[in-house]
């Protein structure tokens, strides 16, 4: 299928089109212009830009077109879009459609089908020059106006020539196939009916009746989809790096087979746009609604709520931290966590194993259909993946094959089964932690018991439970046996067995209807079933754009109704199973009750009880019970949510680390300090390679800040020296990439304009990050006397 479609319209608006057949039918105007509207919903719903149409109206007064020259071309229009007048072809528009709901215009000219359909060609070839279109031309005529016929073979040629689908829709025309003829035809209709049959013929077009098309176009359609890759790359089995000449890669390309067809989203429309004028609206933004996110501190405490000026608090996206819940606490993950222990993975897919076809459980198929094929003209690629495809399906086998879609996403695991024509169909399975199995209690007494008479015997059946296998015995039935009150038969087992498989039977689609030629076939077929909620929507979201003052919605589409509703002969046919299906048993309808559900017990629960009523309630017995006294509930979302964080961890520790600076009951500013030094030599010198570095610097960058506004600066100044001494020169020195990394990002030390217990000037800041540090005596000779990572506490004192 083209990537892009060009089609004319050509109505015909004569003003023999406007005339009555018959008493309160419908003109062929009317049939005409009700089947371009169709054409036109297909196009405008799918929303393709690259699916383009032309209006050309015959027999208007005016003669608005390219051609319109002296006495040529005339009596033609072509339809102006609003957006661009001077385009020849444009994506159809909710203007249009109105337009053509209206009736588009009323002839009162005669028009040449013949010079319309040269002009539809003419610009067929200037809007789609060389390029790859496909290519339509409608034709909407009762050909009761006189047409030149001179050089239509030449136009013919030309149709074949461009590539163009030519469709002729006849109003009122013979139809030989099913052997209808139309009485009284002026002599002009007959010639040109005549006329027009022959060029579609040459034109190798095709030709319908203004019935068949009205029954063409008000068909349910699917939405058609380009086929367009999500994956290009290899498929291995093997190992090719490693062992090459032992392996095997193939170049592939995946397409989905099969998707869920989901509904659009619905969007958000301002009422406020409602009261702009016409002419201030800007078409781009008129009516959007965009979501903008901000976050402010917890309510109930009003001085976080504030800042200095007194406004409203906001907090930065990137101040925030994701937390996992663990039961009732909330654990935090950190941005540089997640990235360092995320799942490496390269693209592509491998072969892990292969197993029966037969061992796959059909309910294990848990995702859509994946089609893949070889590489396009790949000849290797091709050879050696369907030589794979032939023998799997010579060995009835499946590939079990890991999936990844592009670099670093998450493994799928899936089976690669052979398909026809050579292809594979390649479908995601659980892994073994992904399945879920359950116990249930045996129904034995449902397969054992039987309603027979009383002198019968019964055929138990029970399940071993030691090795699941089934034991036979007949024991004698006795009447008075209690029934089990789940077993609501009221005729035998077998014979409940047997209408419950009639039942089945009665309704099996298998050949359920018969074809045209009275052949019967599947009912409800895959192919012919459409999806009844996405056919609805767009009925009435078209209906509502053309009526938008309307209150009502359309009435609903028979065809919608026939792919949701039981077909009538089936039902028949099954009302007398259905009947002695319910008669095998007892059964009563459970009335819902009132007052259950979700809703019912929050309202339930909005009666709180008032403890001190309670506890000040006289004991009147042992019946009355007293509730439990427990600690006073908080009073705000800030005492909910704060947490009194007494140590800095290597898990969240920046938020651990405001959590102690920020505690109000009791003053950890220096004791954080010092514990947040302690985590960072921690991350550092513990991290694999410089997977934690990104964390470590962006403790370093907090501790900086809050040290200097929290008269800290010696204290973060002397561990700061020992910190650089530690990975210059010291046993860390393995780790000295992130301190390259600390004088890149000008971390330095805190100087005396940044706080006022500083005695750093900016001079002896910037030397700090220049200066190399000398090797010690003691670390030079090899002594025992190294430096100790815990001694950098020392250092700062």
């Amino acid at each position: 299928m083209a990537s892009k479609e060009a089609t004319v319209l050509i109505v015909d608006v004569n003003p023999s089109m406007r005339t009555k057949k018959e008493e309160g039918g419908k003109t062929n105007h009317q049939r005409a212009h009700e089947a371009l509207f169709q054409i036109l919903h297909s196009k405008i719903i799918p929303g393709r830009k690259t699916d383009q149409v032309a209006l050309l109206l015959v027999g208007t007064e005016e003669s608005d077109n390219i051609l319109a020259e002296g006495e040529q071309y005339q009596h033609i229009k072509a339809y102006s879009f609003e957006e661009d007048e001077a385009a020849l072809f444009r994506q159809p528009d909710l203007e249009l459609l109105k337009y053509v709901e209206r009736g588009t215009e009323e002839g009162t000219a005669n028009g040449d089908v013949i010079d319309a359909i040269i002009l539809g060609l003419h610009m067929l070839e200037q809007h789609c020059r060389k390029l790859k279109y496909e290519k339509k031309i409608y034709v909407f005529t009762d050909a009761e106006n006189p047409v030149d016929t001179e050089g239509s073979d030449a136009v013919a040629e030309k149709v074949k020539e461009l590539g163009v689908t030519f469709n002729l829709i006849g109003y009122d025309f013979d139809d030989p196939d099913h052997g209808i003829k139309h009485e009284h035809k002026s002599d002009v209709k007959a010639i040109n009916e005549e006329f027009l049959r022959g060029f579609t013929e040459r034109a190798e077009g095709n030709i319908f009746s203004g019935d068949e098309a009205s029954e063409l176009l008000e068909r349910l359609r699917s939405k058609s989809v380009k086929p367009v890759t999500v994956f290009r790359g290899p498929l291995t089995l093997g190992d090719p790096e490693s062992h090459p000449a032992e392996s095997l890669e193939i170049p592939v390309w995946v397409y989905n087979k099969t998707a869920e067809m989901k509904l659009p989203s619905a969007k958000k429309w301002s009422a406020l746009a409602e009261a702009i004028s016409e002419g201030e609206r800007n078409g781009a933004t008129y009516g959007a609604v965009e979501m903008q996110r901000t976050y402010k501190p917890a309510l109930g405490d009003a001085d976080l709520q504030k800042d200095q000026n007194g406004q409203d608090k906001s907090i930065s996206k990137d101040d925030l931290v994701r937390a996992y819940r663990y039961g009732k606490s909330l654990v935090p993950f950190s941005s540089e966590d997640e990235e360092a222990m995320k799942l490496r993975t390269s693209k592509g897919m491998s072969i892990l194993g292969f197993v029966k076809q037969s061992e796959i459980p059909r309910h294990h198929l848990m995702s859509n259909v994946l089609a893949v094929v070889p590489e396009p003209g790949n000849t290797r690629a091709a050879q050696a993946f369907y030589t794979l495809i032939a023998a799997l399906d010579e060995k009835q086998n499946a590939a079990l094959v890991r999936y990844v879609r592009v670099n670093d996403a998450n493994p799928k695991l899936g089976v690669l089964v052979p398909a026809r024509k050579g292809w594979g169909w390649w479908a995601q399975i659980p892994f073994a932690e992904d399945l879920r199995p359950y116990s249930f209690a045996p129904l034995d007494y449902l397969l054992a018991e039987d309603t027979s008479s009383s002198n019968s015997t019964l055929a138990v059946s029970t399940l071993s439970p030691s090795n699941d296998t089934q034991s036979h015995t007949d024991s004698p039935a006795s009447s008075n046996k209690k029934k089990h009150k789940l077993d609501a038969r009221q005729v035998p087992a077998d014979e409940a067995m047997r209408r419950m498989d009639a039942f089945i039977d009665a309704m099996d689609l298998t050949d359920a209807v018969e074809d045209e030629d009275g052949h019967k076939r599947e009912a409800f077929r895959p192919k012919d079933v459409f999806n009844p909620g996405w056919q609805r929507l767009y009925q009435c979201i078209a209906y509502r754009a053309i009526h938008p003052d309307s209150a009502e919605l359309p009435p609903v589409n028979p065809q919608i109704m026939a792919c949701i509703e039981p077909l009538p002969d089936v039902v028949e046919k099954a009302k007398l199973a259905a009947e002695k299906l319910k008669d095998a048993f007892k059964i009563t309808r459970v009335e819902k009750q009132k007052g259950s559900g979700k809703r019912a017990w929050a309202a339930r629960s909005a009666n709180r009880i008032d403890a001190e009523e309670v506890l000040n309630r006289p004991d009147n017995g042992p019946a009355e019970k007293r509730i439990k006294v427990e600690e006073p509930m908080p009073e705000n979302l800030t005492d909910l949510t704060t947490r009194n964080v007494e140590k800095v961890s290597t898990v969240d520790p920046i938020g651990d680390f405001n959590a102690m600076v920020g505690r109000r009951d009791i003053d950890l500013v220096t004791k954080a300090v010092e514990q947040m030094c302690d985590v960072i030599v921690k991350l550092v010198t513990e991290s694999f390679g410089d997977q934690l570095y990104d964390k470590a610097t962006n403790c370093l960058v907090v501790l900086r800040k809050v040290s200097a506004e929290n008269d800290e600066s010696d204290q973060f100044n002397n561990w700061l020296r020992g910190l650089k001494h530690l990975l210059s020169v010291g046993e860390s020195v393995r780790h000295a990439p992130f301190w390259r990394r600390v004088v890149d990002q000008q971390i330095s030390l805190i100087t005396k304009d940044e706080a006022g217990d500083s005695n750093v000037t900016r001079e002896e800041a910037d030397a700090f990050l220049r200066a190399e540090e000398e090797p010690s005596a003691a670390i030079s000779r090899g002594d025992e006397d190294e430096v100790e990572e815990e001694d950098l506490l020392d250092m700062m004192d």
